[in-house]
């Protein structure tokens, strides 16, 4: 037994002594009072704030003083109550009851409470303990000031105006304008998002947003395969004209195991330069059930999603693509460009990316231009051929390097936990039980052909331009079939039929179109540099306009009656007494000579002036010496080809 009680006598009950004893042996059991006599239950309020909740704690501690008196010593809680009371008052409480004090007495807001404690809080906080409700209430929260919604509909503009400017500048006339203090305690009580809406746009407020993460952890190598295509960040030699330009890398890796598994190169993203990045991953690594790709044309449109002819239901797969402004949920491809993508970029010496300093910027990108402009070629720019190498370098690099990505194993060689390479985690699949199955690249390229759907007439079929024939067609006329052509031979393509079955192959017959046939990657590039160029000639022709002043807008000049008969009657009697010239009095000069009509500086009037000219020449009309001959030169040039078919393919 306690002090306390042994002093009473062993067997005598503290109610049993006189009163002055119980008070003096209960405020002595308080002053002797252990720092963890007994446990103080934790606060479960999960809206409760700090204060709150510190408050409500310190209050534990001092009812938990009083449960211990009531148990060791047998007394009420009256008794108990007035002996904390007391020795408050006298300054004797325990240090960790005492400290307790000011905390359970915190005022609403959590503003510092006094060091005093009565019996009255005590009593007040046994009965808010028993309802449950012993916490101190916070104060309501402010209501919105009446000016909120006008201010917020100022404030809430892409140009971030500031809360002076939005006062200053924008408030509107005949309004109460708030004291500016009141502005700043206002906002700051808003949440992130809100006070960010309207000045940012939904793609940046998203940045802010909650995620969710993704679990891979129940996938395999070949279930996803991410994709997307980005920009190079440094400048290399254009493999046409060499001259500096930026190419379109379209990457593809493994969910899984985060290993790069095909990649392919263009001038600009397009579906086939994915087609062609997709083709490279599943000849090389394994066919893959579900290709996961950004919510752009380069692999939504109806190459792809086509029931009959799209790449996707030929190659049996399941194409997702994300939201728009959902870069997020491409974490690991978006990751994967500004870690490794960047880095590459970062080597050169064209670097354009914005770590790049302008002064280093600017001064590469003139040495460029003049190295190109005095010899074609520059030495600071890499070749197409040393890109490459470069990238499929990178690539081998890039699957042998740990991915934090990855589970951590323990290195073989050094001991130390690092975390699995994507080679790593792709053999551990393999050596689990996994089975790679890529596709044969024959195959894979006949999948891969882009496919169209033709009628057949008279056993030819007819694309861009060429017609294609082959005997086995004539069966087939009127019918609706599948071409599957080569994007950079354009000599054949396979026919199939509607169902997938193959049926022939046919043959270009060039009796009807070009004097030579013209593949859809040469008609694509002609209709973008015809485009290209007509573009910069809209420029150019802008550029000449402010060197010419508009002209003036000048009054019609009226002649008075008396003074329009005298400028007449003037004329007439200069026109009469014109002094005629005699031939023989001439010196002797050679012939005149017709002067050849011009031809036109662009492409699109050239090929106009060729049209006109033929039909001329096919009515009979005679058109000179000269066009004769052009007519015929222009005939034969690949502009004519390029012009030709880009005029079909705007008509068809």
């Amino acid at each position: 037994m306690s002090g306390p009680r042994r002093a009473a006598g062993a067997n005598t009950p503290l109610s049993a002594l006189p009163q002055p004893f119980q008070k003096a042996l209960t405020r002595r059991a308080v002053i002797q009072s252990p720092k963890s006599a007994a446990p103080v239950p934790r606060s479960t309020g999960a809206a409760l704030k700090d204060w709150q909740r510190r408050s409500e704690e310190a209050r534990l501690i001092l009812l938990a003083e009083v449960d211990r008196l009531q148990l060791s010593l047998g007394v009420t809680a009256r008794q108990a109550i007035l002996a904390l009371e007391s020795l408050v008052k006298a300054g004797s409480l325990p240090e960790h009851l005492a400290a307790a004090v000011p905390l359970a007495n915190m005022r609403k807001g959590g503003e510092a409470g006094g060091r005093t404690l009565s019996a009255r809080s005590l009593y007040r906080w046994l009965g808010d303990r028993k309802a449950g409700t012993l916490a101190p209430v916070a104060p309501d929260e402010a209501p919105i000031p009446e000016w909120a919604p006008i201010f917020l509909g100022l404030y809430s503009r892409p140009t971030k105006p500031d809360i002076t400017e939005v006062l200053n500048d924008l408030w509107p006339e005949n309004t109460p304008k708030p004291p500016i203090g009141r502005v700043r305690r206002f906002l700051a009580k808003l949440d992130t998002i809100s006070r960010h809406a309207g000045r940012m746009g939904p793609r940046a407020l998203k940045a802010m947003k909650a995620y969710r993460a993704r679990d891979v952890s129940e996938l395999w190598p070949g279930a996803v395969f991410i994709g997307d295509g980005h920009t190079h960040k440094q400048e290399v030699a254009h493999p046409i004209h060499g001259q500096p330009f930026r190419p379109e890398i379209t990457s593809f890796l493994d969910v899984y195991t985060r290993r790069w598994v095909g990649w392919s190169a263009a001038l600009a993203e397009n579906t086939w330069a994915v087609a062609d990045a997709l083709l490279h991953a599943v000849s090389t690594t394994t066919a893959c059930d579900i290709l996961y790709y950004d919510n752009g044309s380069g692999a939504k449109n109806k190459a792809w999603d086509d029931d009959v002819t799209g790449l996707a239901a030929r190659l049996g797969m399941t194409k997702m693509h994300s939201a728009p402004w959902s870069s997020q949920s491409r974490g690991i491809i978006e990751r994967f460009h500004r870690t490794v993508l960047h880095r590459v970029a970062r080597r050169g010496e064209t670097y354009v990316g914005a770590r790049m300093d302008d002064e280093a910027r600017k001064k590469a990108y003139k040495i460029t231009r003049k190295d190109i402009k005095a010899s074609g070629t520059s030495r600071l720019l890499p070749s197409w051929a040393e890109f490459i190498a470069e990238i499929d370098a990178e690539m081998l690099r890039y699957n042998d390097t740990p991915q934090g990505g990855l589970p951590k194993i323990r290195d073989p060689q050094t001991g130390a936990k690092r975390h699995q390479t994507p080679n790593e985690a792709w053999a551990e699949a393999v050596a689990a039980g996994w089975t790679p199955d890529p596709l044969p690249l024959d195959e894979a390229r006949q999948m891969f052909r882009p496919r169209v759907e033709r009628t057949t007439r008279r056993s030819l079929v007819e694309w861009i331009g060429n017609q294609y024939y082959a005997p086995e067609l004539e069966l087939l006329h009127g019918e609706k079939v599948v071409i599957a052509y080569d994007l950079h031979d354009a000599e054949r393509v396979a026919v199939y039929r509607p169902d997938g079955r193959y049926v022939t192959e046919a043959i270009w017959n060039g009796h009807k179109s070009s004097y030579v046939p013209v593949s859809f990657a040469q008609a694509a590039l002609e209709a973008r540099v015809e485009g290209k160029i007509k573009r910069l000639e809209g420029h150019a022709d802008t550029a000449r306009a402010e060197l010419t002043p508009p002209a003036l807008d000048l009054q019609p000049v009226v002649l008075l009656p008396q003074v329009a008969e005298i400028h007449a009657g003037l004329v007439a009697e200069f026109t009469a007494e014109a002094v005629p010239v005699h031939a023989e009095s001439l010196p002797l000069a050679a012939p005149a000579v017709p002067a050849a009509p011009a031809v036109p500086a662009t492409e699109s009037e050239r090929y106009a002036l060729w049209c006109d000219v033929d039909s001329r020449l096919s009515r009979g009309v005679e058109v000179g010496e000269f066009l004769n001959r052009w007519h015929q030169r222009y005939r034969a040039s690949r502009e004519w080809a390029g012009q030709a078919r880009f005029q079909q393919l705007q008509t068809a």
